[in-house]
């Protein structure tokens, strides 16, 4: 019999082939639940955080998209849109620039490539999972309204959920973390400096690469100090790009720029997204076990990325909360809480009974961009043929089509078919060799005709949602390292706690080998994979052929083996720090390509990486553990609370040096009299008195230990260190 979803008026759940969920006072009534195979429940505790328990992984997915779907429908529905390419339909014409970019990336291809790997791959574990939660996700939206959203938008339906959109979705988050378009930002600057050096008699290309925008971090601190690999032959010198590339290259950054999800990717240092995660082994802990503090401080958003959960798989199907009547449940299969990703099953980050995780970005270099050789059709003027080589090798192309809601004209449902020329995006245009993905801008008028590629790995068919299933059911590191064999694309570091007081630190991901950098030893042509780079092959900048796969491997090309990632088991340090910064010290000298892999070949890993906050919690947590002192929850709550800039302490001591050298004998006379003028007199000597912190300093701020029910007056020392934070911030 199908399973019915009763909402009585006592506040708690009760499922006999029945799932329960009561908000207080409300009217019971019966809803249809289809796809439970055994009793279930799902309990809201007073953070209206939902319990949901199952006799069966299966049925705890059906619950866990029924609440997704519950709390946040409007959000998937947004997601999976936007990600797919017709968010048009949803919210009007203004997205149609986002829906036409998204078409031609095709995240939904990828995703049905994914899904065509977890099949064929027989991870039926993972299969089951998808479908049950969009089992949940249509449950919800067969029997209830939608959210408000839709009638504001003239709205009366959603589409059935299904386990392409949440794959859709996958594609598209981690596609936020990890697609990457500096190169054409890049590109652009360097021809710049080159022109500028060229006129003014300097070495441009060292200006920038040297000076201006350096790859070494601001501060050294890295996660694995004693990492640092063996220094080889050097980068040597870099290349400019040609005008012509320089003209595709500003084309495609400057449209791009105006689609706010790839805006971060042209410039991922200026990203308003980053994580952090510390961990200290049961040693060094006054508990005597094991503590991890993750901040994954996505950009903020209503509502957040994250949705937190609680998951278990019992015989009875009880959750055992203390606000169960029914009390103790028996012995779990599955009790896992966390946080996941609404749209997609599994937990990203949490805590099981043997261990927990969590994770930052690992900024490594997964995407390139290709200068393309074309071959155009006389008669339709398009594009069919890449030259490789000196071969034509035909163009994919896929027709596109799209809608927009017309909104304000008082009719509901009213899509209306929008006409986009195929220049602009009505035919996406597939370059095969680069791992299927899509030109990006062509400029038909050179001579010959020529194009920007993006490849991507991405764009290959991923299992993600396996790594996460394996994660949550993970009992030791060994298991935990298996089921991260999954995680393909949007590589992460991982950090890893369990209950016998041991911390981990294992980087997951499939990094390509460019060929000149593994055969030449260097970037061919002076051209380095961080620039656009050469599609005819006139120049060695492939990627590799696969000659040794690892493990669960996805893309079609030679990737980085596990050994050589990122790795850290149980330091004498006792604890380990990640921030998104460079984790093993390779650029530390500002030479990405001066690093040598163990049998030969450069080692590169990426450009974007940060490094203040590392540093930060790095000095702070030396502090707590000095002298063989052990650190404390309160200890992770005051390092999780800090708000100090450490690029202030480290260059403060210049400009308060600076400013008393203007009073010196002999000192220039517009130093002289910048030091003469009150008001930077003034300055300096509030910064010199200056914490480093940056409270609000008003009455209606939160900072760090206030209680946010009844906010504090600023006291003076909190208004004089926000007025500091002020003069160093602006």
């Amino acid at each position: 019999m199908p399973s019915v979803v009763n909402r009585a008026p006592w506040g708690l759940v009760v499922l006999v082939a029945t799932l329960i969920y009561v908000p207080v006072s409300a009217p019971a009534e019966g809803v249809p639940l289809p796809g439970l195979s055994t009793s279930a429940s799902i309990v809201r505790d007073s953070n209206h955080v939902p319990h949901l328990c199952a006799g069966t992984e299966r049925d705890a997915f059906v619950l866990l998209g029924y609440v997704h779907a519950e709390d946040r429908l409007f959000q998937m529905d947004s997601q999976r849109r936007k990600f797919s390419g017709d968010l048009a339909e949803l919210v009007g014409p203004e997205a149609l620039g986002s829906d036409v970019e998204f078409r031609s990336f095709g995240l939904r291809r990828s995703a049905e490539a994914s899904w065509a790997a977890y099949v064929e791959g027989g991870l039926t574990s993972s299969t089951e999972a998808l479908q049950a939660y969009a089992d949940g996700v249509n449950a919800y939206l067969a029997e209830n309204p939608l959210p408000p959203e839709y009638a504001a938008l003239e709205l009366t339906s959603a589409r059935p959920w299904t386990v392409i959109d949440s794959l859709t979705i996958l594609k598209g988050i981690l596609l936020e973390l990890s697609f990457d378009l500096s190169d054409l930002e890049r590109s652009v600057a360097a021809a710049a400096y080159q022109e500028a050096g060229d006129r003014g008699g300097f070495d441009g290309m060292a200006l920038l690469f040297d000076d201006v925008a350096r790859f070494a971090p601001f501060d050294p601190t890295v996660s694995i100090p004693a990492a640092v690999p063996a220094a080889g032959q050097g980068r040597g010198s870099y290349t400019a790009p040609a005008p012509a590339v320089t003209k595709l290259a500003r084309t495609t950054r400057d449209r791009l720029a105006n689609v706010p999800s790839l805006a971060r990717a042209l410039r991922p240092e200026k990203r308003d997204v980053g994580s952090n995660w510390w961990l200290v082994d049961g040693a060094h802990s006054a508990s005597g076990r094991a503590m991890l503090a993750n901040d994954p401080h996505l950009g903020l958003g209503t509502p957040s990325t994250f949705h937190e959960a609680h998951l278990v798989v019992s015989a009875d199907a009880r959750c055992g909360l203390p606000e169960d009547p029914g009390g103790e449940a028996t012995a779990s299969t599955l009790d896992a809480n966390g946080v996941a990703l609404p749209g997609v099953p599994g937990l990203v980050q949490g805590c099981n009974q043997r261990i927990c995780w969590g994770s930052t970005v690992n900024p490594v270099d997964v995407t390139d961009i290709y200068l393309e050789t074309l071959v155009v059709d006389a008669e339709s003027g398009v594009p069919t043929h890449t030259i490789f080589e000196g071969t034509p090798e035909p163009l994919t192309v896929l027709p596109q089509s799209f809608r927009t809601n017309q909104i304000g004209d008082g009719r509901l449902d009213h899509l209306e078919p929008v006409s986009v020329d195929p220049a602009e995006g009505g035919s996406t245009l597939l370059v095969p060799r680069r791992n299927g993905g899509p030109l990006l801008t062509t400029d038909l008028s050179a001579q010959p005709a020529v194009g920007l590629s993006v490849q991507y790995t991405g764009w290959s068919g991923s299992t993600e949602v396996e790594a996460f299933l394996g994660i949550m059911g993970a009992g030791s590191l060994a298991e935990f390292e298996d089921a991260l064999e999954f995680f393909d694309t949007g590589s992460q570091n991982w950090a890893y706690a369990d209950v016998d007081g041991n911390i981990a630190y294992v980087a997951s991901g499939e990094l390509p080998i460019r060929e000149d950098l593994q055969e030449l030893g260097a970037p061919d042509g002076g051209v380095p994979p961080f620039m656009i780079r050469d599609g005819a092959h006139d120049l060695r900048h492939e990627w590799a052929p696969v000659t040794q796969p690892q493990p669960h491997q996805s893309l079609g090309f030679e990737v980085l083996p596990a050994s050589e990632m990122p790795r850290l088991v149980n330091p004498p340090s006792g604890y380990i720090v990640n921030a998104n910064n460079d984790p093993a010290g390779a650029t530390l000298d500002n030479d990405l390509l001066n690093q040598t892999r163990p049998g030969g070949g450069v080692l590169y890993l990426g450009t974007d990486y940060s490094s203040l906050r590392i540093g930060r919690i790095d000095r702070l947590l030396r502090d707590v553990l000095a002298e063989g002192q052990k650190a404390t929850l309160g200890d992770m709550k005051r390092i999780q609370g800090n708000h100090q800039m450490l690029d202030a302490e480290l260059l403060l001591p210049f400009l308060i040096k600076a400013f008393a050298n203007g009073s010196a004998e002999g000192a220039p006379a517009e130093l002289r009299a910048l030091t003469a003028e009150p008001a930077i007199a003034e300055a300096v000597a509030r910064l010199a008195d200056w914490d480093f912190s940056t409270p609000t300093g008003l009455p209606q701020g939160y900072d760090p230990g206030d209680d946010p029910d009844r906010l504090p007056e600023p006291g003076a020392e909190e208004i004089r260190a926000s007025v500091a934070a002020t003069l160093w911030s602006t």
